[in-house]
């Protein structure tokens, strides 16, 4: 049985490969008849013959990486669409403005009265009351009144003040005007006293001043789209002085102005006419003034020019005429945001009786009056913004002035001031930081350096090199908000009168004036308000917190450390 299967087997491997070796036999002679055709015919052609790739069995093995049944391929997700029918819209077409609700302004949040009401610890009072008429555009109209007072640790060092005004304001479609009336009511005492025991002031004198104030002004209103119309406004103010020692000032002065563009330029004046009464017990002084200003002013595209003229007529007691240059000029070196100007004019200031009283209350009972002249003032600086909602200005300024004013200590009560006058040149630099962000945060800060350089005198008496004012206001939560104030002034001079020793006045350089120096001082204040609600609020104030008795006029220290605190209602 074995040799017959091993006989079988042999067979079928013959008869295997004897079928190959004929199939081959047979290719290589179809080959051969081709060629040989192909000389036959003189054609020269050469075919290539592929045989299909067949794989064996021993090819298998080239295969090494079997592959994974196991690996599952992940179904698709199946995804749902929500279509929408929605209409397909144009853009290249202007659309039309929806037209919205104008919101209508809570007015239950805007309160036309307004009254306050403090205590302080130096005998401190503090009324205010303030009434009003309602919202009109046409109409407003109201009063006002003030009143503060405090007792110092000295000898009757009291002051007191008091304010009335009435007020109304109509504005029409043509016309604006509006007016007040003003009565002010001071009283202070001469309270000076000296350390070094030079005089006695046992009995302080007091002071009593009443001021009695009218206003009344009219302007055309102007169109914004018509610039070629006639611009006007004209203002009266009239005043009466007078105080305990028979000192009487009697004042009327009435102004106007008018302007017209024409082309490019705009055309205009200004025109003053001031009449003033000045009576004591031992003189009585009228001292008028006209001024007239005719100017042209230029605007381009980044400059505005003003040029013109300034004449002024003193008349009454003295009779003098001036004319001075009047020239300004802006230039934008980055429009809205840095600008130069400089300017050139000249002007009399007038000395007012009223004004002298305000900056100095122990003014003496016969003060000299004399205009001051402003022979020439040349200006130049910067401004612009640095920040949004933060503005700032630099400028310096040199002014000629003949008989300019400074106060002295009277030879025979010392705690009394006299005035006189010196012609003098200043030279000034200015600079200023203004910042607003809502109600959150608030500051203004202002520096004033002066170099005063008298023709007689050594020294501008009472008058610093240096002012440094800074106030700001922050919102430290809802309801609070804190308030802060800082002053600095630097050291000042003042000249004492004496009278001479017979003994030295020989002496060629013998003087018996002497020199006194106030030093500088720093005055910071500190207050916070809480607003309750949109009526109520509480206050407090520290005013002088360093509790320095610094002087700003000779023998007249401060009231030292004060606080004030009270309430304020809205209704």
């Amino acid at each position: 049985m074995i040799k017959k299967n091993k006989i079988g087997f042999i067979f079928c491997l013959t008869t295997l490969f004897g079928s190959n070796a004929l199939h081959a036999q047979t290719q290589k002679d179809a080959k051969k008849v081709a060629v040989a055709d192909t000389s036959k015919t003189e054609v020269t052609q050469q075919i290539e013959v592929v045989r299909a790739y067949k794989p064996v069995l021993a090819d298998a093995l080239k295969f090494r990486r079997n592959p994974n049944l196991n690996d599952i391929k992940p179904a698709p997700p199946k995804i749902t669409y929500n279509l929408l029918d929605k209409r397909l819209e144009l853009n290249t077409d202007i659309r039309e403005l929806q037209i919205q609700k104008i919101i209508k302004p809570n007015t239950n949040e805007l309160k036309n009265n307004y009254a306050k009401i403090g205590l302080g610890n130096l005998g401190t009072t503090l009324a205010q009351l303030n009434v009003a008429t309602g919202q009109d555009q046409a109409l407003q109209a109201g009063f006002n009144f003030n009143h503060l007072a405090q007792k110092g640790k000295l000898n009757l060092q009291n002051t007191s003040q008091q304010t009335a005004t009435v007020y109304g304001k109509s504005i029409g479609n043509t016309l604006v005007m509006q007016g007040n009336l003003q009565y002010n009511r001071r009283t202070n005492y001469f309270y000076g006293i000296d350390e070094m025991q030079t005089f006695s002031n046992l009995n302080p004198q007091q002071q009593k001043i009443n001021l009695f104030e009218a206003n009344a002004e009219l302007h055309k209103r102007t169109l914004s789209n018509d610039s070629n119309q006639l611009a006007f406004a004209s203002k009266i103010n009239a005043y009466h002085f007078n105080s305990i020692f028979d000192n009487t000032e009697n004042n009327v002065t009435i102004s106007a102005d008018a302007s017209k563009n024409i082309r490019l330029f705009k055309a205009g004046a200004n025109a003053v006419i001031d009449f003033t009464s000045t009576k004591n017990s031992s003189n009585n002084l009228s001292n008028h003034l006209f001024k007239l200003n005719p100017y042209i002013q230029l605007d381009g595209y980044r400059f505005s020019l003003t040029a013109g003229l300034n004449y002024v007529n003193e008349f009454g007691t003295n009779q003098r005429i001036h004319i001075f240059p009047n020239a300004n000029i802006d230039y934008a070196l980055i429009t809205d945001y840095l600008t130069l100007f400089a300017s050139l004019n000249g002007d009399v200031n007038k000395t007012r009786l009223q004004q002298l009283t305000t900056v100095n209350p122990f003014l003496n009972t016969n003060p000299f009056i004399k205009n001051s002249i402003q022979k020439l003032a040349i200006s130049g600086g910067v401004r612009g913004i640095i920040l949004p909602n933060v503005g700032f200005k630099a400028m310096v300024k040199s002014i000629s002035v003949t008989d300019f004013q400074y106060f002295i200590n009277n030879i025979d009560e010392k705690q009394k001031f006299d005035i006189a006058y010196d012609d003098a040149n200043i030279l000034n630099f200015t600079g200023e930081i203004n910042a607003k962000f809502s109600d959150n945060f608030s500051l203004d800060t202002k520096a004033d350096f002066n170099q005063y350089t008298l023709s007689k005198q050594a020294y501008a008496w009472f008058n610093p090199a240096l002012k440094f004012t800074s106030t700001a206001g922050v919102k430290i939560a809802k309801k609070f908000k804190l308030e802060a104030d800082f002053y600095y002034q630097s050291l000042t001079k003042a000249l004492v009168l004496n009278y001479p020793d017979p003994l030295a006045f020989s002496t060629p350089e013998y003087n018996p004036n002497t020199v006194a120096t106030l030093p500088s001082f720093v005055d910071i204040g500190l207050g916070i308000n809480y607003a309750y609600n949109n009526k109520f609020s509480a206050f407090i104030k520290a005013n002088n917190l360093l509790n320095k008795q610094y002087q700003q006029f000779l023998y007249y220290p401060s009231f030292g450390l004060n606080v004030l605190g009270g309430i304020s209602y809205s209704y």
